[in-house]
């Protein structure tokens, strides 16, 4: 026998046949030679044995026999082996034995004496089933497999993320650690430096030195409003919570009060700043008053400088929608650089403007924004902004209020 005669054969499905009487044994196995390879065995004994050492796709088994009968034959393999189907082999006689066979989990049953057509159609049809059977249990197996190496992986890339989140949430407290104890060492100096430019200032010192002195208070103010804004997103960030101090301000005059103050940085720089108050504001309202300046103040700087020239206006009005309640709505008009597009959210992250090359002309390390929409955010309001069409910026705040 050559070796592709040994491996066709090895293809071929294997059945074992189990009967007492070596003539049915017989005339199956040449039924089926050519189609199947055929072990036999004359007890259930002796079929369990090669059960064990054998791998089968289908048994063809007789009920009665010597010793233990093909019933009893029947639960040893549902019970080692329940994959593989049998059939049972019965005369007329023992029909109804055989019926309660198949309600025990026999594949089916022939009757003997057996049409060997017949017999060959119903063993097809158990070796497909057993090979279904198969293909279930690999699919089953490689499915458990992949959930298994897949749950793995994914626990893996979650104690990656956990760790990752981890070191992040470390960094944080690390560069919000440096930036507090940072900002107030530098903020120590400059106190001495400020205090000795207001010492040379009572000298009455003239001419050129007199100039050089407001050159560098000047350079020391923006220094002092610089290491206020580290100080005051280290201590808000930009995600924090804050603490409110509620009290009943009066709303024209404090808006009016924040205007006033900020005219005469304009008027310096030649640009018109304006507020335009509705007339059915409230006189009154409840919030904290230094967020509200401080919210202002930012967005009132923020307009001064980015305008080099034309006007800045401040509209405050009041509306109600069932969404926000009773609200202001205060817009900040610019005729400045506006905003680059695709910038319109990005301006309010920490240590961003809107253009680099703007960085060189203007000074700042792009924390006021980000800063004034925390302010916005704990006043129980909102803060965004748009581009106007003719140039410039608009900046709008909504703020939800209540009143005595």
């Amino acid at each position: 026998m050559t070796e592709s005669t040994q491996s066709a054969e090895q293809k071929l499905p294997n059945i074992l046949i189990v009967d007492d009487e070596p003539e049915i044994r017989q005339m199956i196995s040449l039924c089926f030679q050519n189609s199947f390879r055929i072990a036999c065995a004359e007890n259930v004994e002796e079929a369990c044995k090669k059960l064990v050492i054998e791998s089968f796709d289908a048994i063809i088994s007789d009920v009665m026999m010597p010793g233990e009968d093909g019933i009893s034959f029947l639960g040893r393999v549902h019970d080692s082996w329940p994959e593989i189907p049998v059939i049972l082999m019965t005369g007329h006689a023992q029909l109804q034995m055989a019926v309660e066979a198949i309600k025990k989990g026999a594949f089916d049953f022939v009757c003997k004496p057996f049409d060997f057509d017949h017999l060959r159609k119903i063993v097809m049809r158990a070796v497909n089933y057993r090979n279904l059977k198969r293909m279930e249990k690999n699919y089953r197996a490689e499915l458990e497999e992949t959930v298994a190496r897949r749950t793995a992986e994914l626990k893996q890339s979650m104690a990656e993320l956990d760790f990752a989140r981890t070191a992040l949430q470390q960094a944080a407290t690390d560069k919000s650690a440096f930036m507090s104890t940072i900002s107030h060492e530098m903020r120590t100096p400059m106190n001495g430096v400020i205090g000795a430019l207001e010492l040379l200032t009572e000298e009455g010192v003239t001419g050129a030195a007199s100039e050089y002195i407001v050159m560098a208070r000047q350079s020391a103010d923006n220094m002092m409003t610089l290491i206020n804004q580290l100080l005051a997103f280290n201590a808000q960030g930009v995600h924090g919570d804050g603490a409110l101090h509620h009290e009943l301000i009066e709303l024209p005059s404090t808006l009016q009060s924040i205007v006033t103050e900020q005219l005469p940085l304009f008027m310096r720089k030649g640009l018109a700043l304006s507020l335009q108050l509705e007339d059915d504001l409230p006189h009154q309202i409840w919030t904290d008053r230094e967020k509200l300046r401080r919210l202002f103040d930012i967005l009132l700087g923020n307009a001064l400088k980015f305008t080099g020239h034309g006007a800045v206006t401040l509209a405050v009005s009041r509306t109600f929608s069932a969404e926000e309640g009773d609200a202001l709505v205060c817009t900040l008009t610019d005729s400045g650089v506006g905003i680059p597009e695709g910038m319109l959210e990005r301006i309010f992250e920490p240590f961003v403007q809107g253009d680099c090359s703007l960085n060189r002309r203007h000074e700042g390390a792009g924390l006021g924004l980000a800063i004034a929409r925390q302010n916005a955010l704990l006043l129980d309001g909102r803060l965004r902004a748009e581009h106007v069409p003719v140039g410039g910026s608009r900046f709008i705040v909504t703020l939800k209020i209540k009143t005595p």
